[in-house]
């Protein structure tokens, strides 16, 4: 018990320290890269910023905790609390730094502020995701329309991203375009580099309580399988249950089983065939 304690206290710090770090390292980017040279980031940022560009008076904090708000009650009353928490902090530290950090042109060239700026926003996504939690936002529709509709998240992100590159169109003009979906292909192709969350990987379930969890498991878009099994030391039957997700889920996924079975075992194995290699979990 003590041991589990160490990791989950280990786990829990690095995800608090990973998730302040992406509120700075966007915060730098949108307040002294991408706003200066009117350079639009993707989802919910993205949005912000182009509020920000059309009434200047509003703050990006401001503009930042008005639009989460009310996506964070929501997702507290859909997903529950654990959903929210690591996200709350990643969002809650943007929104301080993005009051705090002094914008300040560093770079002229709008380019190399769109790559540098968009370079930052990618990689500390990225890490959010690698670390299980997501930055809230617009993450929270997709995670949610997924779910409802069964369709893939890149689906709504594109369609949220195109309304914004159509706003940037109509305001301001096809330049600044762009510079907007130069930024928006950095960003998509650093998260996916840092943790490609949309390839499938399979995940096996031991549990003695498998009509617990398969319940829970229908409130998942994704099928599954079970098998009766039996164990080979003790002798007892031990169901096991077969489920092919994106790498993405896997943290919502631990949590359901968690929840219905503490004492459950999961074995992940990923989806590239030439590495062949297994990671597992112990819940």
């Amino acid at each position: 018990m003590s041991a589990t304690r160490k990791i989950d206290v280990k786990k829990t710090v690095k995800a608090v320290f990973v998730a302040v770090l992406y509120g700075f390292l966007s915060a730098f980017a949108v307040n002294d890269f991408l706003n200066v040279v009117n350079s639009y980031s993707s989802g919910l940022l993205g949005i912000a910023q182009l509020v920000h560009a059309l009434a200047p008076h509003l703050s990006m904090s401001l503009l930042v905790t008005c639009f989460n708000v009310p996506l964070f009650i929501f997702a507290w009353r859909v997903f529950g609390f654990r959903y929210i928490i690591f996200s709350g902090i990643a969002v809650f530290s943007n929104i301080i730094f993005l009051g705090i950090i002094p914008t300040m042109v560093l770079v002229k060239d709008p380019l190399t502020n769109t790559i540098i700026g968009s370079t930052l926003i990618g990689f500390s996504v990225g890490w959010c995701f690698n670390n299980g939690f997501t930055t809230g936002g617009i993450d929270i529709l997709t995670t949610y329309c997924q779910r409802r509709f069964h369709k893939n998240v890149g689906f709504f992100s594109n369609v949220i991203n195109g309304f914004i590159l159509l706003l940037t169109l109509f305001f301001f003009g096809p330049g600044r375009i762009v510079y907007s979906l130069i930024g928006m292909l950095i960003v998509n192709a650093l998260m996916d580099y840092a943790f490609a969350s949309q390839k499938d990987v399979m995940v096996v379930i031991f549990t003695k309580k498998a009509d617990k969890v398969i319940k829970q498991l229908r409130l998942f878009t994704h099928g599954a399988t079970v098998l009766n099994g039996e164990g080979a030391y003790t002798g007892k039957p031990t169901d096991v249950i077969m489920v092919v997700t994106p790498r993405g889920q896997l943290n919502f996924l631990r949590s359901l089983i968690r929840d219905q079975d503490p004492n459950a075992f999961m074995s992940i194995q990923k989806s590239d065939v030439e590495q062949g290699s297994y990671t597992h979990y112990s819940l």
